[in-house]
């Protein structure tokens, strides 16, 4: 059975100590290794802003992953009766799915990339402006549209745009982050970049 879900990240970037996360070699972790971060449970409750998943986002996930209908009806008990895959899935569109993340995979050269978030105000203080901050990775250039989001009411949803293009060939992945913030919350979004080589390997 596949339900609606209110997605945020509350999480943070340093440790119980205030340094940088590590992994057990003592390298700074990357989104690979911590995800989000260190999850925060008392930021979990009020989040600010949420991403909402839904039903026909999991199912077209699986979609582009490559499964057909009959295969995801097995996995399913609950299943749409007039659901069909979307006919151009492939594994590009599966960055487009709205999820706080932001993985792009199989990266094309000097190319630029487009994804598309939507989120949700649930501040609890009706009108609310967030401003953007992009941790841009080496070798990128991101340009979120707009650069500023104005919520008049709770429970309101507001969509940007996420353009990524290369200024540089990628050889590695690499990691980035955008952020949503006002005077009260911070919502960060991990961003992850990988070559088509990387996804074939």
């Amino acid at each position: 059975m596949f339900f609606n879900f209110h997605v945020t990240f509350s999480a943070t970037q340093t440790n119980n100590d205030k340094g940088l996360i590590t992994t057990e070699t003592g390298a700074t972790a990357t989104p690979y290794d911590s995800g989000a971060g260190e999850l925060s449970s008392t930021a979990s409750m009020q989040p600010g802003l949420v991403y909402e998943t839904t039903e026909t986002d999991y199912l077209n996930f699986l979609c582009y992953y490559g499964y057909n209908v009959t295969t995801i009806k097995a996995m399913s008990k609950a299943f749409p009766e007039n659901f069909t895959c979307p006919a151009d899935s492939n594994l590009d569109l599966i960055s487009t799915i709205n999820y706080p993340s932001i993985g792009i995979s199989g990266f094309k050269g000097n190319g630029s990339k487009t994804v598309t978030r939507t989120v949700t105000n649930v501040g609890e203080d009706g009108e609310a402006v967030y401003t953007v901050s992009v941790e841009t990775p080496p070798g990128f250039n991101i340009q979120v549209t707009p650069e500023k989001l104005q919520f008049t009411k709770d429970g309101e949803k507001l969509t940007y745009q996420v353009i990524v293009s290369a200024t540089a060939s990628l050889k590695q992945d690499v990691f980035g982050a955008l952020t949503w913030s006002n005077a009260k919350y911070k919502v960060r979004s991990p961003i992850v970049i990988s070559s088509e080589s990387s996804r074939t390997n």
